[in-house]
């Protein structure tokens, strides 16, 4: 995979660097080979990987080179794919103001742009899942209570992979939920309390307290989710519900809240089955904010209270619901045997598709041009090469009283392949693009579309290829209306991209 694919097929002429920790596994996880001397062998000259982040070339290399396991010429290769990046870097180059490189000193860290960057990002990441009866955006000015093991949340927002976030190395400048939230409604007189009420996991049931504060409360938010007590790096899950002990609490305090509002955010990296909150129509609105990172908390709180203008991320992957897990082999890297893997063979019931998210506004998408009432028939590449890409576009308008944004995106859908009818394929992406827009305001998105636009796996060889038959595109928002366009492909079937083995 390394050497053929990488280097001969793909004409790939950069370094390979192992992951941390990783040419250790090779012996000691793996038992590929039986000690870290005899994976350098494995490792470098087979496997051709240049850098090892671990100890495994530092302290074996030349002894492998005296035994003879390894030659020059293996070392001689690996430094030339690390230093040739480094030298178009300019990185062998006299210090001077013009290479950028050597110019970065410590008022590059923390920059006003850097900040803006992560703002807006952190916003534009919010998905908003479920809004029953607009119950988002809060009203500040109220008595307000947070309940749940991410209420008052620092290091959970932030995943597991980070660096330096606080000048001490600790998570104590982090804005947590609670604070955030807490400082916008105060602003307007309202007070905000928080109880954790469960753990992320376990059998605990004694939630006295946050049952008084939910009924005393105006309003309920429930912070909950999961961590890296469940999901991590060599942690993997063995369910993808959200944990029983949730679930539990979300009806207790909804049976409390005696119609009150309640809605709840959530923190998880990998999808958790919600449908039972979805269903629950004691639950106004659910967010999803992943693991949101340094500016989490205030985003979270801005999002909620109807702030964060840039509101309409999508779930970036399918939600399965929590039986997903026992109708698939963890071990079965297929995506389209059984019940079938992410969005493009997926046949079950969806907790969310793939491209599903809300917004705070409403949105409409119209056809401009490139639609037609009858079939719009595509030619396959010639042997010349020629492909004629055809342009379809949509206007999309902000119909609410709200600035917000949306993620327009075009999926094309295979109605028959008679050259492929092993093919499961149900839908797949071709782009997409996201619009920023004011109460009122419209813009044009257009798509550019090939033949080769509608590429798909061929079953049997894994070649890439462009295939005659009939499809449908189209348009979405992710949820709502859709705007279609039948497309008939004609012609011999082309390979795109051959598969790179033999």
């Amino acid at each position: 995979m390394l050497t053929q694919v990488l280097r001969d097929s793909w004409s790939f002429a950069g370094y390979v660097t192992s992951d941390s920790g990783a040419l250790e596994d090779i012996y000691s996880q793996h038992h590929y080979t039986n000690n870290s001397l005899d994976t350098v062998p494995v490792a470098l000259r087979d496997g051709q990987c240049d850098v090892c982040s671990g100890n495994v070339y530092s302290d074996n290399l030349l002894n492998a080179l005296a035994a003879g396991t390894i030659a020059r010429e293996d070392i001689d290769l690996a430094l030339a794919h690390t230093f040739k990046l480094r030298f178009r870097l300019g990185l062998f180059d006299a210090p001077s103001a013009s290479n950028p490189y050597w110019n970065v000193g410590p008022d590059q860290i923390q920059t006003q742009e850097s900040f803006d960057l992560n703002l807006l990002t952190t916003q534009e990441s919010m998905v908003l899942l479920k809004n029953a009866n607009n119950a988002l955006p809060l009203s500040v000015g109220k008595k307000v209570a947070i309940l749940g093991p991410h209420s008052n949340a620092t290091t959970d927002m932030t995943g597991n992979y980070l660096g330096q976030l606080c000048p001490d190395n600790s998570f104590d400048c982090i804005v947590s939920p609670f604070l955030a939230i807490s400082a916008l409604n105060s602003a307007a007189g309202g007070t905000t309390d928080f109880v954790l009420g469960c753990k992320i996991n376990g059998t605990d049931s004694s939630y006295n307290q946050a049952i008084a504060l939910a009924q005393s409360s105006d309003v309920i938010i429930l912070a909950l989710g999961i961590d890296d007590s469940i999901e991590a790096e060599g942690h993997d899950r063995v369910s993808i519900d959200l944990p029983q002990v949730q679930h539990d609490f979300v009806t207790a305090v909804v049976a409390a809240a005696g119609g009150k509002p309640v809605v709840i955010y959530l923190l998880n990296g990998g999808c958790v089955d919600v449908t039972a909150e979805v269903n629950n129509p004691g639950v106004g609105a659910i967010l999803y904010a992943g693991y949101p990172g340094f500016l989490g908390g205030s985003v979270i709180a801005q999002t909620l209270f109807g702030e964060n203008d840039h509101l309409g991320g999508k779930v970036a992957t399918t939600w399965y619901p929590s039986t997903y897990a026992s109708q698939i082999s963890m071990t079965e890297m297929e995506l389209d045997v059984g019940v079938g893997r992410g969005d493009r063979f997926f046949s079950g019931e969806k907790v969310f598709p793939f491209g599903f998210g809300l917004a705070l506004t409403t949105f409409v998408i119209a056809p401009v041009s490139g639609f037609e009432d009858a079939d719009s028939v595509k030619n396959l590449p010639t042997a010349t090469g020629k492909n004629d890409v055809s342009a379809y576009s949509v206007q999309v308008t902000n119909t609410g009283n709200r600035t917000g944004d949306e993620v327009i995106q075009l999926f094309f859908y295979p109605l028959s392949m008679p050259l492929q009818p092993k093919s499961t394929l149900i839908r797949q992406l071709i782009d997409y693009q996201r619009v920023h827009l004011a109460p009122g305001e419209s813009t044009f998105v257009t798509f550019g579309v090939s033949s080769e636009s509608f590429k798909v796996g061929h079953k049997d060889t894994g070649d890439i290829i462009s295939t005659p038959g009939d499809y449908e595109l189209r348009v979405t928002r992710g949820h709502g209306e859709e705007i279609k366009q039948r497309v008939k492909l004609v012609g011999r079937e082309n390979i795109l991209e051959k598969f790179p083995i033999e």
